[in-house]
């Protein structure tokens, strides 16, 4: 038998265990035993899905003001995801940036130095001001409201 004869003779065997979403038809993990894929279960819940949060006893762990001090922000999303019971996906979510980006980010295989980015992250992850200065947050925060830098008010004459 021929080499190309025994790849042709195993395929339809490979085939045979692959399973097909009932909503998409997209390939189905191996490790999913439901009938559809997660996209179509998360579209299913309808349009307005319940928007994930931050916990805020998150912000009092000493290891993630830490992170946040240091600028780590790899360990900062790990940490918020671990004490936060979250999924890379939920802080996908909550921030804008990929899931992707943010796996490679709490590898410590990229690093976030994109300014834009990192107010992205702060924000949507509702990090309290507190911990990361106004010079971290984006125009919601307008320097003029800040009472530090208000201008004295002036007596009229």
């Amino acid at each position: 038998m021929s080499v190309s004869a025994l790849h042709t003779a195993k395929a339809p065997a490979i085939t045979a265990h692959l399973r097909r979403c009932h909503g998409c038809g997209s390939q189905l993990s191996r490790y999913n035993n439901e009938a559809h894929c997660g996209a179509c279960l998360r579209s299913a819940w309808g349009s307005d899905p319940i928007r994930p949060l931050v916990p805020a006893h998150v912000w009092e762990s000493a290891e993630v003001q830490l992170a946040l001090r240091e600028r780590d922000f790899g360990t900062l999303c790990l940490l918020v995801r671990r004490l936060g019971s979250l999924r890379q996906d939920d802080v996908a979510t909550l921030t804008g940036l990929s899931q992707a980006f943010l796996s490679m980010l709490e590898s410590g295989d990229r690093r976030l130095t994109n300014i834009d980015k990192i107010v992205l992250l702060l924000e949507g992850l509702d990090v309290p001001i507190e911990l990361t200065g106004p010079i971290l947050r984006g125009p919601k925060t307008p320097i003029a409201n800040c009472q530090r830098f208000a201008e004295p008010e002036r007596e009229s004459a």
